[in-house]
């Protein structure tokens, strides 16, 4: 795995960048600290430093805190962001599931799409996962779709449909596409729809860290298994004085 930057703006009086390796939730980083001024130029010089220090090192995948906002300025140092999607997509059988939880209908008396360009790796875990659980699983897929209901029939002698049918979904789950479906989970790109949904490790991400970037590094290294990873309901964003209370869906 190649080392991964963490990029910090802090508050601290010292103007100078600390560059030093840190352990992250178990996962070895290249921890760069820059000292917020109260001048926003100062700040982007200072974020140019720290990212040309990051790249020399070798550094091409960054987490940052939440909200970070100056992507385009590392970028021109070939510096990007941690990429969620595979994970999102390896974790689709049990958002599906937990879709139909937050709805109150068993897997049995379900019915789950999948949709996506073609069948890749992830959406057929998925169909493997989801055909022996719900009652009706579409696969939306021009590439394959046809092949790989065919094929769920075969194995599972289950309601594996393809989009053409008349069968409405209550849990959607695209892996590609445009978002254009209300609702859905739509497991792809930098920024994934998990439709109200939080991924939640065993133990608190940092606050300094986005969680979901950090998540995906945490899988993709081993140090964490899907079936380590709550699903959970976002919180709601309710009126000063409110209190709100949620389980985990598992």
């Amino acid at each position: 795995m190649d080392m991964v930057g963490w990029l910090l703006e802090e508050e601290r009086s010292s103007w100078r960048l600390q560059l030093n390796q840190t352990n992250l939730m178990g996962l070895r980083v290249l921890r760069a600290g820059v000292p917020r001024p109260l001048s926003e130029k100062r700040l982007l010089r200072r974020l140019d430093r720290a990212a040309a220090r990051l790249a020399r090192a070798g550094v091409r995948r960054t987490l940052a805190a939440p909200g970070f906002s100056h992507w385009g300025l590392l970028a021109e140092y070939g510096l990007r962001p941690v990429d969620p999607e595979p994970l999102c997509q390896a974790l689709a059988a049990p958002l599906a599931l937990a879709e139909l939880a937050r709805q109150g209908i068993p897997p049995a008396a379900g019915t789950v799409a999948l949709a996506g360009r073609r069948v890749n790796r992830p959406l057929f875990q998925a169909a493997l996962a989801l055909c022996p659980q719900v009652r009706t699983l579409i696969i939306d897929v021009p590439s394959g779709g046809t092949e790989l209901a065919d094929y769920l029939r075969r194995e599972f002698g289950a309601a594996a449909l393809t989009a053409s049918s008349a069968a409405r979904p209550q849990a959607t789950v695209c892996f590609a596409g445009e978002r254009t479906a209300p609702g859905a989970l739509y497991l792809c790109g930098p920024a994934p729809e998990l439709a109200g949904f939080q991924l939640r490790p065993p133990s608190a991400v940092p606050p300094e860290a986005e969680s979901l970037p950090l998540l995906a590094l945490l899988w993709e290294a081993g140090l964490l298994s899907a079936g380590d990873i709550q699903i959970v309901p976002a919180p709601l964003s309710l009126p000063a004085g409110t209190a709100s209370s949620g389980s985990p869906l598992t």
